[in-house]
């Protein structure tokens, strides 16, 4: 800050970062120099647009160059002059200026930079954490898989990211999402055959600045498909679910900033699928038994639902056979319900073994087994399946034991105004007929 006398450019006041700033040590210097030794011939440039300015508007605004006494260095400012004081005939008599060393502005300015850049990042990623552990919330395995890997991706600033889940201990990766540049890679290699595996074999942050010199795992991958660097982080807690990887296709080191908010992307892909296991889970106990492991009566209905859907309107039809072990209670109250659940498991084990693979066996009762078979062109086939299952040969696994179970099946076709419902009471009512009559199967009518 200075003021000085207009019309003469002596300097009444130099404040103390001024005098420091041009090299001036006491009042004594600032007294033996006026104004226009200030500034540099580029700064001196501007003198008669700053006298112009400070005449018709009383003030001037703009960049300039003062010169350091001392060593002579040109030093780039910001200059803001005012006319504080006028003379009786209205002229500017004292002037006042503030200057900024833009020297140490542009060091302000980038450190301000600096720390808005991370203030930035640091919103880009709580934004990105909480949309994916929203997802993690009720989403499905698949977006919150692409969500991972697309933050990944674009948080840390890669070419590409990726999720790959360990099928099996010690087997190859399976690639679930990814994002960035092709090839997009099926799997990768496990164990030391691919940075990903070595990341899953070893429970550890693996991080590679650049494939040349890198001895650890093969980088026979990376090159295949233009990449330099990477890191990987292992999913899962007690045992690895997967690995999140992300890949770049130029040498680079990865902050520890880069590498934390990765695990915090696998911590909460961790939790997602601990709830997503829980309810698949929760939801296979809810549709099967839990004795033989078959779809239960739930998932019966649900299945018949969706087969008597598609059937409408074509060639094809829906089957529905209605088995019943004979005698089963009296036989279970005599053997023990040990032996009985034991037939029953073997049961289920034969029944699975005769149908086609568009067919599906379920558990509905005690003994009562329903067999659903979408893709029935005619009567034969069904009858068919129907001849199969009561020449099983069903009893107790247990030597010794000659007994064996005799069952009684029920077909029924379904109408083209067939219901859900109504096909279940018409295999029933067969059923009990193949019963009463001792001829193991009957067609309902």
């Amino acid at each position: 800050v200075a003021i000085a006398d207009y019309d003469t450019g002596r300097l009444r006041y130099l404040n103390p970062a001024g005098m420091h700033l041009m090299g001036l040590t006491d009042e004594a210097a600032v007294a033996a120099r006026w104004a226009p030794e200030f500034f540099t011939d580029v700064g001196f440039v501007q003198a008669p647009d700053m006298e112009s300015a400070l005449l018709e508007q009383g003030r001037w605004e703009g960049r300039s160059e003062f010169r350091h006494f001392l060593t002579g260095e040109p030093i780039p400012v910001t200059l803001s002059t005012y006319v504080i004081e006028h003379s009786p005939e209205n002229r500017p008599a004292v002037i006042a200026c503030i200057a900024q060393d833009l020297r140490t502005a542009q060091e302000h300015e980038q450190r301000l930079h600096t720390a808005l850049e991370a203030a930035a990042y640091r919103v880009r990623e709580q934004r990105a954490l909480a949309d994916l552990s929203g997802l993690a919330v009720d989403g499905d395995l698949d977006h919150v898989l692409v969500a991972a890997a697309d933050a990944a991706a674009a948080l840390v600033g890669v070419n590409c990211a990726s999720v790959a889940r360990a099928e099996e201990p010690g087997g190859a990766l399976r690639v679930l999402a990814y994002r960035g540049q092709p090839p997009v890679p099926e799997t990768f290699a496990p164990g030391t055959d691919s940075q990903p595996g070595y990341a899953a074999a070893t429970d550890q942050i693996i991080i590679c600045p650049d494939r040349y010199g890198e001895h650890r795992f093969s980088t026979e991958a990376m090159n295949t498909r233009g990449l330099r660097s990477g890191v990987c982080v292992p999913i899962g807690a007690d045992t690895v679910w997967g690995v999140l990887t992300a890949h770049s296709a130029r040498p680079r080191d990865y902050s520890d900033r880069e590498v934390m908010f990765l695990r915090s992307v696998t911590a909460v892909l961790a939790a997602a699928i601990r709830r997503i296991e829980a309810e698949d889970a929760l939801r296979h106990l809810s549709l099967h038994d839990s004795l033989t492991g078959l779809p239960n009566r739930a998932l019966a209905h649900q299945q018949i639902d969706a087969a008597l859907d598609t059937a409408r309107g074509s060639e094809r039809t829906v089957a529905a056979l209605l088995i019943d072990l004979d005698e089963f209670k009296t036989l279970n109250d005599r053997l023990g319900h040990a032996v009985g659940d034991d037939a029953l498991i073997r049961l289920a084990e034969q029944l699975q073994s005769v149908i086609r693979p568009t067919d599906t066996v379920a558990r509905i009762g005690g003994d009562e087994f329903l067999i659903v078979c979408p893709d029935t062109t005619t009567v034969d086939q069904a009858i068919t399946l129907a001849t199969r299952i009561t020449e099983l040969h069903i009893g107790p696994d247990s030597p010794g034991r000659e007994l064996r179970y005799t069952a009684s099946v029920g077909i029924a076709l379904a109408r083209p105004d067939e219901t859900r419902e109504t096909l279940i009471q018409r295999a029933d009512a067969a059923m009990y007929e193949a019963k009463t009559t001792g001829s193991r199967y009957a067609l309902a009518t």
